[in-house]
């Protein structure tokens, strides 16, 4: 068992064109180097790591508002583009996995493809091949060990989850032949906004919420782009519905609600917390500036060095899907000490009170993303869509959770990795 986990999540490695959100390729690599310089290190990547739905093939057999997806042979197209952009960062894992320490991949809604045996085996390969002992791909979609609990967290949210998950293709009732599912925002993003972005609009995968971003452009572009996008938006949602997709509403959620969080956040919870009534409270501050941590050495660690964590957006004023699921997990009786998710590109870390119904030491960490991000709802301008393209108003941290095992349990940290490698490259 390894003695420190170090968790990553939304990387989202695409095919070096435009709608390519990643460029820290180098940065990833120092990361490796760092992390792999402890002792039986564990690097778990908590989905999304590659972005299959951003990338676009010469040709395609997909049909634009279907839950029917790639073909196999589509899907393994698509990870040779991802594979020759990015040579290096599956380079540093080979060497990350034949230095002896071990790799885990959690699949997301954006790298459900590698779901595929091909497409899994051709990533392997180009790994250099590892064995079991120090490559995990978790077919449950989820991974557990101990009390550690990571989870991508897309099967909390209607326009994010698939029917089946751990088995995620359905037959093409025409041909009979074996397609992937798609969910209701990969339909979305590849009909939508991958035709939207170009190099005039670069930034339209960075900016969330989606929906918030497009009524922008819809807005304050030409006329032209007004009447084209305006014209896609309606025809998308009278094809397609709001989410999920009209033949997906059997999907079962695990929240104790029993339904899915369809626009991630639940109107119910919100009002619990502003009439008192949530059950459970969690220890949290204000939003602040995330302070730089490098990695300790292991020395300052068994001498009971700790770096403070980051204590952010206290679920007393974000109580979402994710949150309420992390909560039931940890207060459940399966022996969960902390849970990581990540999905929504939010990074944010919460330990419970010293004691809680019993509970201690209980935490629970979003990982965020590494590529540039523009929430629209936190910014207090009046933003315009001209105003998007400023790339001041990105936030770009490198964060990334560790939890340690020790005599006393486990601990658990969010961080961000050393500032002279977050900074934006010029790769692509």
């Amino acid at each position: 068992m390894a003695r420190t986990s170090f968790v990553i999540s939304d990387l989202h490695l695409g095919a070096g064109d435009h709608l390519d959100e990643f460029d820290q390729d180098a940065s990833f690599r120092s990361f490796l180097e760092a992390v792999g310089e402890r002792r039986h290190s564990e690097l778990i990547i908590n989905g999304d790591f590659l972005d299959f739905v951003a990338v676009n093939l010469e040709k395609t057999s997909v049909k634009p508002f279907s839950r029917l997806g790639c073909r196999e042979e589509e899907s393994l197209a698509k990870l040779e583009r991802i594979l020759e952009a990015h040579r290096d960062c599956f380079a540093a894992l080979r060497r990350f996995m034949e230095s002896g320490h071990r790799l885990v991949l959690i699949p997301g809604n954006h790298d459900v493809d590698l779901f595929w045996p091909r497409v899994r085996e051709r990533l392997l390969e180009e790994m250099g091949g590892p064995d079991s002992e120090h490559f995990h791909f978790a077919y449950t979609g989820f991974y557990r060990e101990g009390g550690l609990y990571v989870e991508h967290g897309n099967q909390y949210y209607a326009d994010s989850a698939f029917e089946n998950f751990t088995h995620p293709f359905l037959r093409d009732p025409r041909t009979g032949e074996l397609r992937l599912e798609r969910s209701w925002s990969n339909c979305f993003l590849e009909y939508f906004a991958n035709g939207m972005m170009s190099e005039r609009n670069p930034f339209v995968n960075n900016v969330r919420p989606i929906p918030n971003m497009v009524f922008l452009g819809i807005q304050d572009e030409s006329w032209w782009f007004k009447l084209v996008y305006g014209f896609k938006l309606a025809r998308f949602m009278a094809k397609v519905g709001f989410p999920p997709f009209r033949k997906s509403r059997q999907l079962r959620t695990k929240s104790r609600e029993g339904r899915l969080d369809t626009w991630g956040y639940s109107l119910r919870r919100a009002l619990g917390f502003i009439t008192g009534r949530a059950r459970v409270e969690l220890q949290g501050l204000e939003e602040a500036e995330m302070p730089i941590h490098h990695l300790p050495s292991e020395e300052a660690e068994e001498e009971g060095g700790r770096e403070d964590g980051l204590h952010l957006d206290p679920l007393a004023t974000r109580e979402d899907a994710l949150s309420s699921a992390a909560r039931d997990l940890l207060l459940s009786d399966q022996g969960i000490d902390v849970v990581i998710f990540g999905h929504d590109h939010r990074y944010y870390s919460n330990e419970m009170q010293p004691v809680l119904e019993g509970k201690k030491g209980k935490y629970y960490i979003n990982t965020g993303t590494w590529i540039p991000m523009l929430f629209l709802t936190r910014t207090r301008r009046q933003l315009r869509w001209r105003d998007l393209a400023d790339q001041s108003l990105y936030q770009q941290l490198l964060t990334y959770a560790t939890v340690k095992r020790g005599i006393h349990g486990q601990t658990a940290s969010l961080r961000r990795f050393p500032p002279q490698t977050a900074h934006r490259e010029t790769g692509h």
